[in-house]
């Protein structure tokens, strides 16, 4: 499936392209519709899209990445019987200076927000009319127990963006910042319900966890200019 998105991708790519050459001065004011791959290899994988729309003369732009992801197209857990019942939501949002620019290539930097929710359900055996929240209950239920994991995230972010003939763009960045995840049951009555077994680092997931600590970003994308060159 990967293979095949990328494969659609690169053949879009060419069907829109023009005989007219972009370079970095005929390239800057226009958008730039984009296709990250490395999402596809996170636990916590997506199938992520982004655009590029410049801001004035086009030294200064918005960048926007959209993502959703399935644990049943992720390739952590091809071997597993029953892998964990995930859907992943996923938004950046990034504010560019272009501080370098050549012919070919230009460097930039700026702030980045990362917006990311996961949502875990799981068909548990769950105990009712619990004296504690440890045992001693007086019956158990099957239930659907739903847990989302929300993690919010504020990066500086450094790249390079590269134009190639036939419109093409690629971009590689890295960033640092931090972090912070909150974890939140929506199964009344199941505060304490856990998901185990995850093989990330969230090796057991549960409600009212918080956490916060440095992070670090690292990928690439592809792209595509769109509209009319200039002569």
């Amino acid at each position: 499936m990967r293979l095949s998105i990328l494969i659609a991708f690169l053949i879009s790519v060419n069907s829109i392209s023009s005989v007219a050459q972009f370079d970095v001065e005929s390239a800057k004011s226009h958008v730039i519709v984009k296709y990250s791959p490395w999402p596809m290899f996170d636990f916590d994988n997506t199938i992520q899209f982004g655009v590029e729309i410049p801001l004035g003369k086009g030294d200064f732009t918005l960048q926007q990445d959209l993502g959703y992801g399935n644990s049943s197209f992720c390739i952590w857990y091809q071997d597993y019987n029953e892998p964990p019942g995930k859907d992943i939501y996923k938004s950046r949002t990034q504010f560019r200076w272009y501080y370098f620019e050549k012919r070919r290539v230009r460097g930039y930097v700026g702030p980045e927000f990362l917006f990311k929710k996961v949502v875990y359900r799981d068909n548990q055996w769950v105990g009712m009319d619990c004296a504690d929240g440890f045992g001693n209950c007086g019956y158990f239920e099957n239930k659907v127990v739903r847990i989302d994991k929300n993690v919010s995230a504020g990066h500086v972010r450094f790249g390079w963006q590269f134009y190639f003939p036939h419109r093409i763009t690629l971009d590689l960045f890295t960033g640092i910042g931090f972090r912070g995840i909150i974890s939140r049951s929506h199964t009344p009555q199941q505060e304490n319900a856990r998901f185990y077994s995850i093989d990330d680092y969230w090796q057991s997931v549960r409600p009212g966890t918080r956490e916060f600590y440095p992070s670090v970003v690292l990928g690439f994308h592809f792209g595509v200019v769109l509209g009319k060159s200039r002569e």
